[in-house]
């Protein structure tokens, strides 16, 4: 599973925004540049933000973006469904009775039915606020690794 360059740039918005004082406005221009995001790709997404009521936008000369709720009141559920529409592992889903529309009985439906509420639990669960405490806790654990198995191949040698 990949995650788009939109869920990825809704997110780090999002991530940026929170880190904010509460009620500042932000340039789409400022984010753009912080967040080394393509201009007009962020006005696609910060669109999709403000019309899935994540994001509030101002106009006029103190214009800009905020947050319209807390990053803990923002789960990655919400952000995903703003930017990619509703989450849906296979579209025979669309049906209520799971039915298969090539067989009578299928063995994958049940399968990705639960993998895709499993999925849902998961997004709800995390919020932007959880990703902003988590922030640059990654880059160092994945040098660590990246040192520990350099030192493995070269002891090997």
């Amino acid at each position: 599973m990949i995650i788009s360059k939109t869920l990825d740039y809704a997110v780090r918005t999002l991530m940026y925004l929170g880190k904010q004082p509460e009620g500042k406005t932000i340039l789409m221009k400022e984010i753009a540049e912080n967040q080394r995001i393509p201009l007009s790709y962020l006005a696609k997404v910060m669109r999709q933000l403000v019309k899935a009521g994540i994001v509030w936008s101002e106009f006029g000369p103190n214009g800009g973006y905020s947050l319209k709720k807390t990053p803990s009141q923002i789960t990655l559920k919400q952000v995903y469904e703003a930017v990619e529409g509703e989450i849906k592992m296979i579209d025979c889903f669309d049906n209520p009775t799971y039915a298969c529309v090539f067989t009578s009985c299928c063995g994958q439906a049940d399968i990705w039915h639960e993998v895709e509420m499993k999925l849902v639990n998961i997004l709800e669960s995390i919020t932007i606020q959880d990703i902003i405490a988590r922030d640059c806790t990654y880059p160092a654990k994945l040098l660590k690794t990246k040192i520990n198995k350099q030192e493995k191949k070269h002891a090997n040698s």
